[in-house]
């Protein structure tokens, strides 16, 4: 099993996106299993995969904040909570693609587990039953580095940086990538390597993004994959059904990017 996170202390670039697309293409085209975890309270995974009434529906027992011991009915229970409980399986009308939705409750995490002993660790110790289960695990992280992603990042093999290559978003990635060095040399006992950066919502109109893109490369921060993802209008219509653009339009030219991009991530895994 292999764990990737997918990060940016951006918002708006393309993280969801990504997540969603790259785990239903593996699923789908790849014969893989695959269990996307929502770790950002804005639940934009989540909702790209199950809709608002099902969510309403699992919000109170079956979402990562149970998982994660922080959900107000957690305190009645006296029997640990299963993390099978919070799996929503084939989610999007894709076979072999599960889910555990996000909740907005995530916000306060770093409050509700601040006198928990190992905190960054509790994912980790729930996941280990899921091992033999899932051949990738994929983790929706915030645009932030507390104590969510830090419980990502813990049981993590590889991160993949979505970064929309104009100025702004891409003047964090130094900082990501030296906290990040400097975190794993607090615990020990992560060894999450980055996998590279996929560059997003790329419009070729544009010569700024062909030229933060060349800057990124030549500055070899971290390597950066040779697919990129066009600006596509298909990849941001299939959320509201509920399903990756994999299914609702799967030629366009957004999951033709992101289907090249799955096999250029499997070969750089693989090698």
């Amino acid at each position: 099993m292999k764990v990737i996170s997918f990060i940016n202390m951006k918002g708006g670039v393309g993280k969801t996106t990504s997540t969603v697309e790259i785990g239903a293409l593996l699923a789908k085209e790849h014969d893989k299993k695959v269990l996307i975890i929502d770790i950002d309270p804005q639940t934009n995974s989540t909702l790209s995969l199950i809709s608002l009434e099902k969510w309403e529906e699992l919000k109170d027992s079956s979402t990562i904040a149970d998982v994660l011991g922080m959900n107000k009915g957690m305190s009645s229970r006296e029997e640990e909570y299963d993390i099978n409980n919070a799996i929503v399986r084939n989610v999007g009308g894709v076979n072999n693609l599960d889910l555990i939705p996000s909740h907005l409750e995530l916000t306060f995490l770093d409050l509700d587990l601040v006198s928990v002993p190992a905190r960054e660790s509790v994912l980790k110790n729930k996941l280990e039953g899921l091992a033999t289960e899932y051949d990738y695990i994929l983790i929706d992280c915030p645009p932030n580095l507390t104590l969510a992603p830090q419980n990502a990042l813990i049981i993590s093999d590889y991160i993949i940086v979505p970064v929309v290559p104009e100025i702004f978003p891409s003047i964090g990635l130094p900082l990501l990538v030296n906290r990040v060095h400097k975190w794993k040399r607090s615990f020990r006992e992560c060894n999450v390597e980055f996998l590279g950066v996929v560059f997003t919502k790329v419009d070729g109109r544009y010569s700024m993004h062909s030229q933060q893109m060349d800057a990124l490369r030549r500055k070899d921060v971290i390597d950066c994959f040779s697919t990129v993802i066009p600006q596509n209008a298909d990849l941001g219509k299939a959320a509201a059904s509920n399903q990756p653009a994999t299914m609702t339009h799967p030629y366009c030219n957004g999951v033709e990017s992101y289907r090249t991009l799955v096999k250029e991530i499997l070969r750089k895994i693989n090698s």
